[in-house]
Parts: structure tokens; C-alpha cells; sequence
């Protein structure tokens, strides 16, 4: 079949690279600790976050506005946040075209008092709110590319503001920087959004994708794009070893920090060793776990931690021959399961839980988890006790989450390559 179809090699120029930049918001945030203390409090304590900016974007306005002023036009005096210094952009390469996405919690309402607050801050820019009450996901590419053209014709920057319209199906070739200014969210939305800036355009293009963290030590954004790019290499290939398949991904790849003599990149061992230490691969396993693989009883039973349940639900499911969880289609198209979303957080808070510690496993010995597993099971009663004490969770529910493969086993055996 294939040898009806020939590669156009004239398209191979337009391929987009991509460069990933963790730009840590540190100084501007200091500003706000002295300026609008309130903003980000929390039970008295002093904790930012864009939550709380998307919340109450009035009460942050000053971070807001000092935060766009640092990134686009290198004011503050902290070079780390000049994104045209740390990208080497030039003013020769003309008119810049921007997406900042805020977090999803945004309403429309706030999304309306952000705007004025960047065309305030950004004089030289033309702001545009991607939104519900302005467009449609069907409108919201031709609107803006229509805005784009005028401010282009106005010699005028672009930045489109957007707090989920547009992260899939909205191709905007000119978008050359996209920002990620939300704490977490979901990784199959995240790899959405930062797709906004891979489209085609002119020969040369760079796509930089540029994640605007209060906290890179636990900034995780880029994380699931590289683990879940592994994994398909894995698959792909036959290899069996995710840590080399990662290592191989992260060759191909180029991840900077933003530092105030300019970008570093990353070493791939580095990251590595970074990746573990903030825990990434633990909050990744609770999201990608495939919880609609069991039935709504047994995810509250594992919400719940109770082992019994979770294993006499199992043997109901099996008689009755129901294997999944049942997803039912709203009118407005959301997904919605016949168990709420506070027990699906909660189990999988538990999933993570279980990551989190597997290590207290991996103590008593084997060279894989289903030897240590053995290990245990011939030991006292006392040790199984002792484990499902630290755990907070029956240790025979451990067991079987990883024997049966609800937990990513892969991703597990990446702590301990």
C-alpha cells in the first residue's frame, strides 16, 4: 500500500523544532511577598500559586503585570526571566506571536480582568483572549488569525491568553513561544497545549514551549512528554529498559533553565536524577494508572484501602463478566463514571501513595519487585504488618495493585534502574 504514497522531500524543512525552557518566576514572586502578601496566603502562610492568581486575578495584579513585563520586555532587572535573552531571539526576526495558557479554574469572568492587566502591562502588545464568551472553539482560530493580521499591519507583538479553548484543533502558524502558567494538570491536556506551537510555518522554525513555575523543583509539566515519548519508543522498538529508552529520548531533546547569564541545558543524567527527586514519576503513575479497568466498587474500595472489599468485588466482577469501569457521555459531551470524581481522586492518591513508598518493598530484598513481593510473603506476619503500618494501606493490597498491573509497572522499575 505504501507504495502508492512518495515523501515529499520539500516539506522536510518545515518540520518544527522544539526547545522546552523551566523559567523560575523566584524574583517576581519576592515582589509580591512584599507588595500583595494577601494574594497568595494561605492559613497565614505565604504560598503562591496560579490558582490563586486565576481566582482573584485583581488581587495579583501587580505579579501579573511585573511577571509579563520581566518575561516580554526584560524589566525587574532579573535576566533569567528576559525570554528573549535566554532564547537568543533577535529583534531582526520581526513581529513575536505568543500563547499563554492560564489555569483551566479561570473563569470567564476573571479571564475579563486579566486582559486589561496585560494590555496595561504589555503597551506593545495586541492581547487576545481566547474565551466563551468572545468565541467558540470552531471561531477561535479565524478570529484570532484575523487580530493577527492587523497587529502585524500595527507592527504590534501578540500574546492570546487562554485557559483551555484552543489547546487541540487550533493551528496558528505564527505562534512561535507557548507558556504554561498553571501549577499541574492533565498530561494528555498538557501535550495539547504545548502542540500550539509545532505548527508549520516558515523554514527554521522553533517551537519553545516555556514553563512559567513558582517552584521548579517540583515543576513536572515536561516530564510526562518525555516519560510517555519513551514509552512509545519502548513499544516501537522491542527495548524492554525505559530508563535507556529515556536516555535515547532526552539525546533528541533540548531542555534549558533559565539563569540570569542565560539558558543552560540540561545534562540528560541531570534530569534523570531531577526527575526522581521531585517525585515526577509518582504523581505520574497515579494519572496514567488505569483505573477504568476496574469495576466503580473496587475503586472505592481502593479509596477506601480496604483490601477485602477491593478483592470480593474483584470476584464478583469476574462472575458477572463486567471488567471496566462504566463511562457514560453527558449532553455536553464531558465524560462522567458511575463513581464521583473525589472517590477517583482518592484512589488515586492512593496509587501514588503506594509509588511513593515502594522503596519500604524493595528494603527486603530481589532484584524485581515480584522477588521482593516473594521475599515478604515468606517472612513473619510481623513484617507484612509492619509494612501495611508505614504504608497506611494493607500490605496485600499493595501486592496485588502491582502484581495485577493497575499500577504501570514500567514506571515503577524506572526508580530502581
Amino acid at each position: 500500500m505504501l507504495k502508492h504514497f512518495r515523501v515529499d522531500p520539500s516539506r522536510h524543512p518545515l518540520i518544527v523544532d522544539v526547545e522546552f525552557y523551566q523559567m523560575n518566576l523566584c524574583s517576581v514572586v519576592e515582589l509580591a511577598r512584599t507588595a500583595e502578601p494577601d494574594a497568595f496566603m494561605e492559613n497565614g502562610i505565604f504560598l503562591p500559586s496560579w490558582t490563586k492568581f486565576a481566582s482573584n486575578p485583581v488581587k495579583a495584579k501587580g505579579f501579573f503585570a511585573n511577571m509579563l513585563q520581566a518575561v516580554f520586555e526584560g524589566k525587574g532587572g532579573d535576566d533569567s526571566l528576559n525570554v528573549d535573552y535566554q532564547t537568543g531571539r533577535r529583534a531582526k526576526e520581526g513581529i513575536k506571536v505568543a500563547m499563554m495558557f492560564l489555569p483551566g479554574s479561570t473563569t470567564n469572568v476573571n479571564l475579563e480582568e486579566i486582559i486589561p492587566i496585560a494590555e496595561q502591562a504589555l503597551k506593545g502588545f495586541e492581547i487576545i483572549a481566547v474565551y466563551g464568551e468572545e468565541m467558540t472553539n470552531a471561531t477561535a482560530e479565524k478570529r484570532v488569525e484575523e487580530r493577527i493580521e492587523i497587529a502585524e499591519k500595527n507592527n504590534q507583538h501578540v500574546l492570546i491568553l487562554s485557559a483551555g479553548m484552543a489547546q487541540r484543533s487550533f493551528s496558528i502558524p505564527e505562534i512561535t513561544e507557548l507558556y504554561l502558567a498553571y501549577d499541574t494538570g492533565d498530561n494528555g491536556a498538557t501535550i495539547q497545549k504545548m502542540s500550539r506551537t509545532l505548527t508549520p510555518h516558515k523554514v527554521g522554525k522553533i517551537g519553545r514551549v516555556i514553563s512559567l513555575s513558582f517552584d521548579p523543583n517540583r515543576d513536572d509539566k515536561f516530564d510526562a512528554i518525555m516519560i510517555e515519548t519513551a514509552r512509545n519508543y519502548n513499544k516501537n522498538t522491542g527495548m524492554k529498559d525505559l530508563k535507556q529508552a529515556l536516555r535515547d529520548v532526552l539525546r533528541t531533546v533540548d531542555i534549558f533553565k533559565c539563569q540570569p547569564d542565560g539558558a543552560v541545558k540540561v545534562e540528560i543524567d541531570t534530569y534523570l536524577e531531577d526527575l526522581i527527586a521531585r517525585k515526577s514519576i509518582d504523581r505520574l503513575i497515579g494519572k496514567v494508572s488505569d483505573l477504568s479497568a476496574m469495576s466503580p466498587e473496587q475503586i472505592r474500595a481502593l479509596a477506601d484501602g480496604n483490601i477485602d472489599v477491593f478483592r470480593a468485588t474483584k470476584q464478583a466482577v469476574a462472575q458477572r463478566g463486567k471488567t471496566r469501569l462504566n463511562l457514560v457521555k453527558s449532553r455536553k459531551g464531558s465524560n462522567k463514571t458511575d463513581v464521583s470524581e473525589k472517590e477517583l481522586a482518592k484512589a488515586r492518591e492512593m496509587i501514588v501513595t503506594i509509588a511513593q513508598n515502594i522503596d519500604i518493598i524493595r528494603y527486603y530484598g530481589g532484584d524485581t519487585l515480584d522477588e521482593s513481593f516473594e521475599l515478604i510473603d515468606q517472612a513473619n506476619q510481623s513484617v507484612r504488618d509492619g509494612i501495611s503500618e508505614d504504608y497506611g494501606v494493607d500490605y496485600d493490597m499493595i501486592k496485588e495493585l502491582v502484581l495485577e498491573g493497575f499500577i504501570e509497572r514500567d514506571l515503577l522499575d524506572l526508580k530502581f534502574a
